[in-house]
């Protein structure tokens, strides 16, 4: 499968680039006070506000650094938008899936990872990423 990777804390991340949208530059995002932690904020993509959450916070590697490279990633879940904030986005890549194991990231398992290089690469399965109550409510738009 054609992949585009990214970083989160150490740990590199590929997501099959059929269920990206678009990768948009890291621009200053509308807070929501009260929101969890991992809730970067809303962008206003196309006139529509789309959550975006801070894949750093989520997986606990800390906050998205600041890097030129660092994006966010709109992609399609249940019919809505959600923006996913990732540093280092930059690759696309062929990855073969079929050598691949589940290994928890951050205390989750958010989809196999397989052995590129001499290092582990997870292919992140967005239904993994977010619990379905926190899915729905992100997907509202009322965080």
């Amino acid at each position: 499968m054609l992949a585009l990777t990214f970083q989160i804390g150490t740990q590199r991340l590929a997501l099959d680039v059929r269920q990206i949208r678009e990768v948009v530059p890291w621009v200053p995002l509308q807070t929501q006070p009260g929101g969890p932690p991992w809730l970067a904020g809303l962008l206003l993509y196309r006139g529509t506000p789309v959550p975006v959450l801070d894949l750093h916070r989520l997986l606990q590697a800390g906050e998205c650094p600041a890097h030129l490279s660092s994006r966010i990633i709109l992609v399609t879940v249940q019919g809505g938008l959600l923006g996913l904030l990732a540093a280092q986005v930059a690759e696309l890549r062929e990855v073969s899936p079929q050598a691949a194991q589940h290994l928890p990231l951050g205390g989750q398992d958010l989809g196999p990872a397989v052995v590129e290089n001499g290092s582990l690469l997870y292919l992140l399965e967005l239904e993994r990423l977010l619990p379905e109550a926190a899915r729905s409510l992100l997907l509202r738009g009322s965080p």
